[in-house]
């Protein structure tokens, strides 16, 4: 079991500097607060390294489908999105009972039916996800509207900021476990009722993944969302967060559960590659396009 870092003077002035920010976030407008958010991410799109990684796997993803000023354009969004959305972020640390209903009431919930529909046929519910919109909204409106919630994610670098981060999600009901050592609690927690959601688009190596197309290229996928449904005959609901129309808006989208039910392990991450891949092209300015997503089988693109 992986023991929790040590909070070093580095970390120690990062988490001052986050909370002052937490502090004006508080005193500012969320709409000026956002095109702040606007602003920065744009100035970080500017910032050349940055930029490689994305344009590489829009490239490879998107082929013929886009032109180069496209994929720039779209990366220039993507760069805004996350500016927001971490923007967002800091707003939620220290989050009380009202802050929690403010955000409650700007996420907007579609397609519950398929989630209760799901519920009723099997009583397990996994929730399959991605690095999509702001998926801590996600957490927080799931987990205090619908049904306590577990999910798997790693540690956050700054032991600090990962304290701020437990504390508003067990606040509110949704666990935060770690993918080192999280699996058996999550497990436990299904039984018990609690709803699981899992990210299921980040990188894997060929040790941990299933081979799998996405965007049409083979790449190693991680089962794990697949295999404990079918392991614990617990329904695949996917759900994804993207933004509204207006400043602060989201959308929380829930889709059919999908029918993974005497599928193999390799046709059902297939299928769920699929879902990934159909939500990412819906909603592609707000996916995180800075994972090394097709390095196992194609890492020749990464070398440009």
């Amino acid at each position: 079991m992986r023991r929790e870092k040590e909070a070093v003077l580095l970390d120690y002035l990062s988490y001052a500097l986050l909370m002052a920010f937490n502090l004006l976030s508080r005193l500012l407008p969320l709409t000026l607060w956002c095109r702040l958010g606007r602003l920065f991410g744009l100035l970080l799109y500017l910032f050349a390294p940055l930029k490689r990684i994305p344009l590489i796997n829009l490239a490879f993803a998107y082929a013929d489908e886009q032109s180069a000023s496209e994929r720039r354009a779209l990366l220039r969004e993507n760069f805004r999105h996350y500016g927001v959305g971490g923007f967002e972020w800091i707003r939620m640390l220290r989050m009380n009972e009202q802050r929690r209903q403010q955000v409650c009431q700007r996420v907007k919930i579609e397609g519950r039916e398929h989630l209760e529909a799901a519920r009723r046929d099997k009583k397990k519910i996994i929730l399959l996800s991605g690095h999509f919109g702001l998926w801590e909204y996600a957490t927080i409106k799931y987990a205090r509207e619908i049904n306590p919630l577990a999910f798997i994610v790693r540690r956050i670098d700054n032991p600090l900021v990962e304290k701020e981060r437990r504390f508003y999600h067990d606040r509110y009901g949704a666990r935060i476990l770690y993918k080192e050592n999280g699996l058996r609690e999550a497990i436990r927690g299904l039984n018990k009722g609690e709803d699981l959601m899992i990210l299921a688009d980040r990188k894997a190596n060929l040790r941990e993944g299933i081979p799998a197309r996405f965007f049409g290229r083979k790449t190693s996928t991680l089962a794990i969302a697949v295999s404990l449904a079918q392991k614990y005959n617990a329904a695949l609901v996917p759900m994804f967060i993207a933004r509204g129309e207006k400043c602060g808006e989201h959308r929380l989208i829930f889709e059919p559960a999908l029918d993974i039910e005497g599928c193999t392990l390799e046709e059902a991450v297939q299928l769920q590659n699929d879902c990934l891949e159909r939500n990412i092209r819906r909603f592609p300015a707000v996916w995180l396009w800075l994972h090394r997503k097709w390095k196992c089988y194609h890492p020749e693109i990464y070398r440009r």
